[in-house]
């Protein structure tokens, strides 16, 4: 992680800055001008994800994509066992360092539950959030426990870590991986995840985020967020089934859900177009 690992043809390395905040040194990137964006990947991913997403939206929007912290290019924070809210506080304090107010959020699949984190902590206040394949809602009050407590053990244990990076860097791996979410694969996201999963850093963040997402109290807090939020879900993602957006609505007091058809869990990646074009239907709405 850090500068010297970022390579030469990283998706908008251009725009890309390392700054000092609450004891991390970010990767992030600014591109566009206007109304603020702010544009938040999911877990095992990194901002290379909201790439094509930016270059469609900075004609007419700032955007800021962020490495989460433990993910891309940015080092861990501290926190381990709360880490949904510890990293919404940090992403808080790095907006107001750069002196960025988010006017809008978007958040894929875990990016989204920080984005509705923030809110809901009083850090940010957007006129719009969107959700694409977010994942809000724990995946069983039995199975959910297992799955925090046998994350947290792996991530604090290099080996495990190092021998996932080494395990992962076959390309047929990752191709696997990615078919597996139902994406539309192609060789350049093939070769980002490939970069990515070869980095024991990476890995150990990824399962850090795994280990402190505490999704049932996020999920307990839904009904106190009054930022209007849509939430697109896909009806080939095999990651976050598609009817979890819409069951998510019931608990949101000022939500739309839409199912998108013949998409996976990396619509956004695959297609940034489309959801440009949800986004703007989104932004219609609320206007």
């Amino acid at each position: 992680m850090g500068p010297d690992r970022l390579p030469s043809d990283w998706p908008l390395r251009e725009h890309s800055e390392f700054v000092h905040c609450a004891g991390t040194l970010w990767h992030i990137q600014r591109i566009g001008s206007g109304p603020v964006i702010l544009l938040l990947h999911g877990t095992g991913s990194s901002s290379h994800s909201m790439a094509g997403l930016a270059e469609h939206l900075s004609h007419q929007f700032t955007c800021l994509l962020v490495d989460l912290p433990g993910q891309g290019f940015t080092p861990p924070i501290e926190e381990r066992e709360h880490l949904l809210s510890a990293m919404a506080g940090a992403i808080s304090l790095l907006c107001k360092q750069l002196e960025l107010d988010p006017d809008y959020v978007i958040g894929h699949s875990a990016g989204a539950a920080v984005g509705i984190r923030m809110c809901l902590d009083g850090y940010i206040d957007p006129r719009g959030l969107l959700s694409i394949n977010g994942a809000l809602l724990p995946f069983g009050a039995f199975i959910e426990p297992i799955m925090l407590k046998a994350a947290r053990a792996l991530s604090r244990s290099p080996r495990v870590s190092r021998f996932l990076a080494q395990r992962g860097t076959g390309e047929s791996d990752v191709r696997r991986a990615l078919r597996d979410t139902g994406a539309t694969i192609s060789e350049p996201m093939i070769q980002r995840y490939t970069t990515l999963i070869s980095q024991p850093e990476h890995i150990e963040g990824t399962l850090r985020m795994m280990g402190g997402w505490e999704l049932g109290q996020l999920a307990k807090d839904l009904p106190q967020l009054t930022t209007p939020i849509h939430l697109v879900g896909c009806a080939k993602d095999h990651i976050v089934p598609a009817i979890r957006a819409h069951r998510a609505t019931r608990e949101l007091p000022n939500a739309t859900a839409v199912t998108l058809s013949d998409a996976g869990h990396l619509i956004h990646e695959a297609d940034p177009g489309r959801i440009t074009g949800e986004f703007f239907h989104f932004l219609e709405r609320l206007n």
